[in-house]
């Protein structure tokens, strides 16, 4: 995968970034498994809370792939804005604990 030439802090311009989060999150909910690298360099790149928490919420949500964003999370969790952080370790928690219930 490669990043297409925009501007902007992390390259990728809105509209762009709209496609690619749509796109990253079809390819999840069916466990595509070659997007999520595409996903988490996205997420890791593009510091919106507004395509963040939902492809992380996404993958939290897949057994096979849990550990692997969380541990992506984890090593970029000071890239996010405070408010961002905070909700996306809110719906890690959730997960979690629902997981548990569940398991």
């Amino acid at each position: 995968f490669a990043w297409p030439e925009q501007s902007g802090s992390s390259g990728i311009n809105a509209e762009y970034g709209d496609i690619l989060a749509a796109w990253c999150r079809l390819a999840i909910k069916v466990r595509h498994k070659p997007i999520v690298p595409v996903a988490l360099d996205f997420v890791t790149r593009q510091g919106r809370m507004k395509y963040v928490r939902p492809i992380y919420r996404d993958l939290f949500a897949w057994p096979e792939q849990s550990a692997r964003a969380v541990n992506a999370f984890n090593e970029k969790k000071q890239f996010y804005m405070g408010i961002c952080r905070s909700m996306v370790t809110k719906d890690l928690q959730s997960i979690l604990v629902s997981q548990e219930r569940m398991g």
